[in-house]
């Protein structure tokens, strides 16, 4: 299936499909395995492959498909057997396969009538890639893999190695399915030419491999230099996102939000003790406690629009930002009202953000969340978060998926309500994250038979699922449009 892709010389409408796109070479995530299809990434009833007892198929349509990329694997996973290649291996192994045996080195993904990316067009970031120890141990200890698993070919230098790794690593996107959770990885040559905004004006959908590129902005053309979408989760403080992007990617993310100060005062900010005033408080509440990193000034400012510089990871040139840039004096009185906290004030706010920073990284680590833990927290929080520091929405985010889970439909709805200011002020009002909670608590609301309320989030859940999936994605048209045709009749 070839590429398909808008003209750039028409104006683009939020909700334009700009891009579609097959994978260069992708993985289905091992967690996944025998749940869904290797091929097609569907989910349901799948057969074992009877050659390698390895990778799964929904039928034998999907089992041909395949065929022509898994035959070489399949006698090297027979050989290997019972050891389990990991993920990271295995894309390795499929690129290299596509480069050296295959149409690899000279594929051309177009994204536009005459520009098309390649390849050797992808960055490896080499350098950044040698002094990043992390990522080091994993090249050396996927390349054990390799040597053990791919006896038919001859493989790359070490040095060619590092380039496809750098390359693999930093060009990636993460598979989603239906419900925004990941499920695989895949290198998609065309898309890997957007950069990354923390305010993006396009988002990227995946109808089981396939990555669609839709603009969530009106644009008076389609300029591929301005194009941005989000590589990571929204939900951070600047300084986190910033060194996340730094980590993975190598560069300093200066968009608008991460400099924006509104956001920075948010994040981490008490409620006011006046019940009448909104505006968060700046306590600080552990010692080098950052919220942004700025780089140095220069006497020429880069665009905000501009593309994100590429620097080093160690680099020492940031002027780190602690708490909103205010000294200790400011922090104790809120600035809009005047209203003063006292040491005791003080004190439950510190403790309360560290026992919510505590459980949020237990809960990261176990990849579930416990409702009595997510409980006790907003116990806690009450009257003592701001209802947008960052940390509150995190712990209400995973209660409300907790209690999904253990059907508590009442309690979701009171979280469901205060999560939706939260993931408007972080993601944006055009985040497919967004219309995927309004779409979660419209259906709760229908179950309970709350007609009114189900029909306007599934409305608003529309509003956005249309623009950021289109009409004809599955989530929109077997999932979003079954429940509000039957909130209008209801109704």
């Amino acid at each position: 299936m070839r590429n398909k892709y808008r003209n750039t010389d028409s104006s683009i409408k939020a909700g334009d499909l700009i891009l579609t796109e097959q994978p260069f070479a992708f993985v289905l995530s091992s967690k996944e395995q025998g749940s869904r299809c290797d091929n097609c990434l569907e989910k349901g009833k799948v057969l074992k492959c009877s050659g390698c007892q390895f990778v799964y198929y929904c039928g034998r349509s999907c089992q041909r498909d395949a065929w022509g990329d898994h035959k070489w694997e399949c006698a090297n996973f027979k050989r290997v057997a019972p050891k389990v290649l990991p993920d990271g291996a295995r894309m390795l192994a499929k690129i290299i396969n596509r480069l050296y045996r295959g149409d690899g080195h000279s594929f051309r993904s177009f994204y536009s009538g005459t520009s098309f990316r390649m390849w050797k067009d992808l960055m490896s970031h080499y350098s950044d890639l040698k002094a990043d120890t992390k990522r080091m141990d994993h090249f050396t200890t996927l390349c054990v893999v390799l040597y053990e698993f791919l006896k038919d070919i001859s493989l790359p230098n070490t040095v060619e190695l590092m380039g496809l790794y750098g390359r693999m690593v930093i060009n990636s996107f993460m598979i989603l399915d239906i419900d925004m959770n990941s499920i695989g990885t895949g290198i998609y040559l065309a898309s890997s030419i957007l950069d990354h905004s923390c305010d993006p004006n396009a988002v990227a959908i995946f109808d089981g491999k396939t990555i669609n590129i839709r603009a969530i902005k009106d644009m008076p053309c389609l300029d591929w230099n301005q194009m941005r979408i989000s590589y990571i989760d929204l939900m951070k403080t600047p300084y986190d996102r910033q060194t996340e992007l730094l980590q993975n990617y190598y560069f300093l993310c200066q968009c608008d939000r991460c400099i924006d100060e509104n956001q920075i005062k948010h994040v981490h900010g008490a409620i006011c003790l006046n019940k009448q005033c909104n505006e968060p408080v700046s306590i600080p509440w552990k010692e080098d406690c950052l919220l942004a990193r700025r780089p140095e000034k220069t006497e020429v400012n880069e665009p905000s629009n501009s593309r994100p510089e590429k620097i080093e990871e160690n680099s020492t040139d940031l002027d780190k930002i602690e708490e909103n840039g205010v000294d200790e004096k400011d922090t104790l009185h809120c600035k809009e009202c005047g209203t003063k906290y006292t040491e005791k004030h003080v004190d439950v706010f510190v403790k309360t953000m560290e026992f919510t920073h505590v459980h949020l990284q237990n809960m990261e680590r176990a990849s579930v969340a416990y409702v009595d833990v997510c409980q006790y927290c907003l116990d806690r929080q009450e009257g003592v978060l701001h209802p947008l520091n960052v940390m509150h929405a995190q712990t209400l985010d995973h209660a409300f998926d907790a209690l999904i889970q253990v059907q508590l439909w009442e309690k979701a709805c009171v979280y469901a309500e205060k999560l939706i200011p939260c993931f408007k002020f972080y993601y944006g009002d055009r985040n497919p994250l967004l219309g995927l909670l309004h779409l979660k608590y419209g259906k709760i609301l229908l179950f309970k038979m709350e007609i009114e309320k189900a029909l306007a989030q599934l409305k608003s859940a529309e509003k956005i699922i249309k623009m950021t999936h289109g009409d004809r994605h599955p989530l929109y048209k077997e999932q979003l449009l079954p429940l509000l045709q039957q909130a209008i009749m209801e109704s």
